[in-house]
């Protein structure tokens, strides 16, 4: 029987990359997405299960995790890659950017994972993979909502690892930037790679390959995995 991968986010970036990844290793990959992309139908072409869902709704989350239990009885990895990336707003508008932030950055993926640990606890050496940022550690003085809600996804994931160890491990993945955008200006992408002392911007293949290492590191839980290209260094 072929391993289940749930990718929440996975129409695009990061996400779409380890469902394409998984799916051609012969996973059963399921995805969620909130924008309808055509690479949704590309996904399904593949063999990957989508369901639209909006994170910032409690209630359509755990609707979400009953159908993709009711569908998928077995389930070896959860990814919570979906992501929101907000600048900060003026005065109380930035009390709605950092409720949207938490509920997508945290909320969500604690809901999911509960819902999910009946599913999770029948796979295969299951685990849960949380992708927060690398600003969790450093801050931003222009996305301080988005920095605090993937600071607090590092701590929800130590508090999961315990409460389910030894039965789950869940690990989290802190990456800086791993690829381009296509609108990226020649200046942003000169100022990108003079951050990291390895002077390059990866791919996405350094995120599968992360995420790779901890689902078959089988004695690691708890544990946040850097993937910054080595920003901490106090490059310029």
């Amino acid at each position: 029987m072929s391993r289940t991968m749930l990718i929440t986010g996975g129409a695009s970036r990061l996400g779409l990359s380890l469902a394409t990844h998984y799916t051609r290793l012969g996973w059963q990959v399921i995805i969620t997405y909130r924008t309808d992309y055509p690479s949704v139908s590309t996904l399904r072409t593949l063999g990957v299960a989508c369901y639209s869902v909006d994170l910032l709704d409690p209630q359509a989350v755990l609707l979400t995790a009953q159908q993709i239990a009711k569908e998928h009885p077995r389930l070896d990895v959860l990814i919570h890659n979906a992501s929101a990336w907000e600048a900060d707003q003026a005065g109380i508008d930035n009390h709605a950017v950092l409720m949207r932030m938490m509920q997508i950055h945290v909320s969500a993926p604690m809901l999911l994972t509960e819902a999910l640990v009946p599913y999770l606890a029948r796979g295969e050496d299951p685990s849960v993979i949380l992708i927060s940022d690398h600003v969790a550690h450093r801050g931003s003085d222009q996305h301080m909502a988005y920095a605090a809600s993937k600071a607090a996804m590092l701590n929800l994931t130590r508090s999961l690892a315990k409460k389910y160890a030894p039965n789950l491990r869940i690990n989290a993945l802190t990456p800086a930037l791993l690829e381009f955008r296509p609108e990226d200006g020649q200046a942003y992408r000169e100022k990108a790679v003079a951050k990291s002392p390895l002077g390059r911007v990866p791919g996405f293949i350094a995120g599968i390959r992360a995420v790779d290492y901890l689902i078959t590191q089988d004695y690691l839980t708890g544990s946040i995995l850097p993937l910054d290209g080595g920003r901490p260094l106090g490059m310029p």
